[in-house]
C-alpha cells in the first residue's frame, strides 16, 4: 500500500498520493523543505525556549527536526488529516518523542492559530495559503495576530498572483494551487494590523513572507539571511 512504501518508493508518487511524504506535497522535495522551513527558522532568531506553532504540520516534515530541538511543550501542530501526523511519528521520529517532547496536536480545519490558547513566537504556514481560498487565507492571517506575542512573526509561503487575480470561492483547493496578488495579502494584513514583508528566501517553489505586529521584528537586511546566515533581531517589549 502507498503509506508504508520506503522513502526511495515515495519519491515515485505523483504530489497528493496516499502515501505521508508525497501526500504534502513533490514526495522529492521531502527533505529539502525540512532543511529550508529550520535554516528560516534558525535565520530568524529561533531559540530552544520559543513556542512554535507548525500550520499545516502535516506528517512532521519540519516537525521531525524542530520537535527534538524545542524543549518539552513548545513544539504545537495543527492539521486535520490526523493520519499523516501518525505516520510521521510512526516512520520518521518514533513514538518515544511523544513522551519526551510533549508535543500537542490539533485536528482543527477552522484555519484558526488560536486554537491551543497560547501566543507563539513562531508560526509557520509552509504551502498553506498555496491551496486556501480568499476567506480561509483571511482567517490564518487575522487568527496569527491574535496568537503571536508581540515579537512574534508568522512565516508563509505563497504564489505570486498579478493584481486582479480572481480568487476561488471554495476554501480548500489541495492539490490545486491558488496564486494571490501581493497587493491583497498586503492589505488583508494591513486590516488585521499586521504589517507583510516579502522574504529573500529560497524556495524551491514559492515565495517566503514574513508577517508581524511590529517592524522591529523584521531582518535589517533581509536579502543576506540565504547567504551568510545573518539572524534577525529579537526584542521583548514589556
Amino acid at each position: 500500500m502507498p503509506r508504508h512504501l520506503s522513502p526511495e518508493e515515495a519519491e515515485e508518487l505523483k504530489p497528493g498520493s496516499d502515501n505521508y511524504r508525497a501526500y504534502v506535497g513533490p514526495p522529492r522535495r521531502f527533505g529539502l523543505l525540512t532543511l529550508s522551513q529550520m535554516s528560516l527558522l534558525a535565520a530568524l532568531g529561533l531559540e530552544e525556549s520559543d513556542y512554535v506553532l507548525d500550520f499545516g504540520c502535516g506528517s512532521l516534515r519540519l516537525g521531525r527536526s524542530l520537535i527534538p530541538f524545542l524543549r518539552e511543550g513548545r513544539y504545537f501542530g495543527v492539521d486535520p488529516n490526523l493520519w499523516l501526523i501518525d505516520d510521521g511519528f510512526k516512520y520518521e521520529t518514533g513514538e518515544d518523542l511523544k513522551t519526551l517532547k510533549s508535543p500537542q496536536f490539533s485536528g482543527s480545519d477552522a484555519f484558526d492559530c488560536t486554537v491551543f490558547d497560547r501566543e507563539f513566537d513562531f508560526i509557520m504556514a509552509q504551502s498553506i495559503i498555496t491551496h486556501a481560498g480568499a476567506d480561509n487565507t483571511r482567517k490564518l492571517i487575522e487568527s496569527a495576530g491574535r496568537a503571536m506575542r508581540r515579537d512574534g512573526i508568522l512565516m508563509l509561503s505563497y504564489l505570486k498572483g498579478e493584481a486582479g487575480t480572481p480568487l476561488p470561492e471554495e476554501p480548500w483547493t489541495y492539490p490545486f494551487n491558488v496564486p494571490y496578488p501581493e497587493s491583497w495579502l498586503q492589505q488583508t494584513c494591513t486590516d488585521a494590523g499586521l504589517i507583510w514583508h516579502e522574504l529573500d528566501w529560497h524556495h524551491a517553489g514559492a515565495t517566503w513572507a514574513a508577517v508581524v505586529r511590529d517592524e522591529r521584528r523584521l531582518p535589517l537586511d533581509d536579502h543576506k539571511l540565504g547567504y551568510r546566515g545573518v539572524a534577525a533581531p529579537r526584542w521583548r517589549a514589556g
